[in-house]
C-alpha cells in the first residue's frame, strides 16, 4: 500500500457532501497504518476578515493543523527578508492586505506554499490531507500557482511559484478526491470539477459517492417504501454515471467521529 500513497491529498466537493468528515477519517486511517500524516484545514483566504472557525476537538488521534492565512504570509515574508519585525509590519500594512485581497487566489497561493513547504521539510515523508474549500474555490486554489507565475514574470514570487508547480502538479505527489452525494446534480458538478482540474494539470482525480443507503439496503429486508424509493434513485444515478464513479461510502448513523470511523474503516483504502 505504501508505494501507492501520495504526499498531498486534496479533498473537495459541493458544500454539505461530507468532504470534511471523509478527509478526517482518511487521515485517521493512514495514521493508524503508521504513516506520518497531518490533517490540514484553512482559515478564510482574505486578510483582515474574521477567521474561519477552528475545527472542534475530537477523539481522533491523527495530528491536525489549522492554517491561518496571516501566519502563513508572515512566515513567508520573514523567510525572504530575514526579519520577524519587518514581516509583521508588512503583513499588517494596508497595501499588503489590499494586494492579497484584490488578487483572486493570492491567499490560496500563500497557504499552498506553506503546505508544500511542510512536505518538503519532511523530505517527502509526511502526508498532508487537506480539507479544501468547496468545488469552485478548490479549482481557484489549484489554478492560483499557474496564474501567478504568469503575472509575475520574474523575481522571487515567480521562482517560488515555479517550484510549487513542479510539486503541486506532479501526479506522483498530489491527487484530488472529490466527494459527492448520490444525486444527479451533485455528481454532475463533481464530474465537471474533475474535468476542469485535469484540463489544468495531470493531477489524478477520483470521484466518490457518499452517504449511500443502497450499500446497507442489500442486507436489510422489509424496508419502508420511502427508503426503497431512495435506494432506486441512488442505483439509477450510479448506473447513469458508472464510468465516472471511483468508489462509494455508506450512510452512517453515528454522531461521533470515532464511531463513524469504525463503521467506515473498511471503506477507507479505496481513497488511496
Amino acid at each position: 500500500m505504501s508505494h501507492l500513497l501520495k504526499n498531498f491529498y486534496i479533498f473537495t466537493g459541493k458544500g454539505g457532501v461530507g468532504k470534511t468528515t471523509a478527509a478526517l477519517l482518511f487521515a485517521q486511517y493512514l495514521h493508524e497504518q503508521k504513516n506520518d500524516v497531518l490533517y490540514v484545514s484553512l482559515s478564510q483566504q482574505k486578510l483582515g476578515e474574521a477567521s474561519a472557525q477552528k475545527p472542534a476537538q475530537n477523539a481522533l488521534s491523527v495530528p491536525q493543523l489549522f492554517l491561518e492565512l496571516e501566519d502563513c504570509a508572515q512566515g513567508y515574508i520573514q523567510k525572504k527578508l530575514g526579519s520577524k519585525t519587518i514581516a509583521q509590519w508588512v503583513v499588517k500594512s494596508a497595501y499588503f492586505r489590499a494586494l492579497v485581497n484584490m488578487l483572486p487566489g493570492f491567499g490560496y497561493l500563500i497557504s499552498m506554499g506553506k503546505m508544500l513547504e511542510i512536505i518538503h521539510e519532511s523530505q517527502d515523508k509526511k502526508i498532508l490531507i487537506l480539507d479544501a474549500p468547496a468545488s469552485g474555490h478548490a479549482l481557484t486554489m489549484l489554478e492560483a500557482t499557474k496564474n501567478f507565475r504568469e503575472i509575475f514574470q520574474s523575481g522571487l514570487v515567480f521562482e517560488d511559484t515555479n517550484k510549487m508547480i513542479k510539486k503541486l502538479y506532479d501526479p506522483n505527489h498530489t491527487c484530488v478526491r472529490i466527494i459527492s452525494l448520490p444525486t444527479e446534480l451533485s455528481l454532475q458538478e463533481a464530474i465537471e470539477l474533475k474535468e476542469s482540474i485535469q484540463t489544468l494539470a495531470p493531477i489524478p482525480c477520483k470521484v466518490f459517492l457518499n452517504q449511500l443507503l443502497s450499500i446497507w439496503a442489500e442486507k436489510i429486508q422489509d424496508l419502508p417504501a420511502a427508503i426503497l424509493e431512495k435506494v432506486k434513485l441512488e442505483e439509477s444515478v450510479r448506473q447513469q454515471f458508472s464510468g465516472h464513479i471511483d468508489g462509494s461510502f455508506p450512510l452512517v448513523l453515528e454522531h461521533k467521529l470515532e464511531d463513524q470511523f469504525q463503521s467506515l474503516k473498511p471503506f477507507m483504502e479505496q481513497l488511496i
